[in-house]
């Protein structure tokens, strides 16, 4: 698992996703036009920007840390929630992510 792969800005791609997975491409990457997405600011220094559209189409943001765990994405927010994800596969252009319940 590279980790250099995560370090960045991912914008949810609900049209790419499968089943319970969700799909995300880098921020520049080219996507059909839509209300709101959902995006993840995984910065190179642990810190986490999480934002998703609001009730009102403005973007409501969330901060906290993120950390990688063997094959496991783990987002914890300052709210005290916590998040983790399996990677099911990253590469420059595409992350694919499994909720954990």
């Amino acid at each position: 698992m590279n980790k250099e792969y995560l370090k960045g800005k991912w914008v949810h791609s609900f049209e790419e996703d499968s089943g319970d997975e969700m799909v995300y491409r880098p921020e520049g990457f080219s996507l059909p036009l839509a209300r709101g997405r959902d995006k993840i600011n995984l910065e190179e220094d642990g810190k986490l920007v999480n934002s998703h559209p609001g009730r009102d189409d403005v973007p409501r943001y969330d901060t906290g840390s993120w950390q990688l765990e063997q094959d496991k994405l783990i987002l914890r927010f300052d709210t005290d929630n916590k998040e983790q994800y399996t990677i099911c596969e990253i590469s420059t252009e595409k992350l694919v992510l499994k909720r954990e319940v």
